[in-house]
C-alpha cells in the first residue's frame, strides 16, 4: 500500500535520497521516520499539516498566504470558520463541504443577482455529487 506523507516529508525523501544510498524497498519506513521526526521537531502537526514553525524556517513556500489567519485576513467571508474546516495542500489552503455548503446558501440568501445565485446551486450541485461518489 503506497502511503500519501505530505509535501515536506517527500521533499526531505527527495533531499536525502539524492545524497545517502536508500533501499528503496524501504522508502515507506523511512518516511514514516521522517514524518516522526519532522512532528518531533515541531515543523508539522499531528495531522501533517505545517506549523507555525515551518513557515518560520522557511521550509514552506506558500506563495501568498502562509498562515490560516493571513487566508482569513484576505478572505473575511472565512472568519467565522473554525480551523478545523481548512486545510493546508502543496496548492495553498482549502476549506472543506462545510464551509462551501454555508458560503452557497449564504449567497442565494442574500443576493439579488442570478449569476451570483446560480453560481450558488451549481456550487451546491457539486458538493452533492462529491458526497454521493465519497461514499460509494
Amino acid at each position: 500500500m503506497k502511503i500519501k506523507y505530505p509535501q515536506l516529508v517527500e521533499t526531505a525523501f527527495d533531499i536525502l535520497s539524492k545524497s545517502l544510498p536508500l533501499n528503496m524497498a524501504k522508502a515507506n519506513s523511512i518516511k514514516a521516520d521522517i514524518y516522526r521526526e519532522l512532528v518531533d521537531e515541531g515543523v508539522l502537526d499531528e495531522n501533517g499539516q505545517p506549523t507555525q514553525l515551518a513557515f518560520d524556517k522557511g521550509l514552506i513556500d506558500s506563495g501568498q498566504h502562509q498562515t490560516l489567519a493571513e487566508y482569513k485576513q484576505e478572505f473575511p467571508q472565512l472568519k467565522g470558520f473554525s480551523a478545523n474546516h481548512f486545510k493546508y495542500t502543496t496548492s495553498g489552503w482549502g476549506v472543506d463541504n462545510y464551509v462551501m455548503r454555508s458560503l452557497a446558501y449564504k449567497s442565494l440568501a442574500e443576493s439579488d443577482n442570478e449569476y451570483d445565485r446560480q453560481r450558488a446551486l451549481n456550487t451546491l450541485h457539486q458538493i452533492e455529487e462529491v458526497e454521493k461518489e465519497s461514499k460509494q
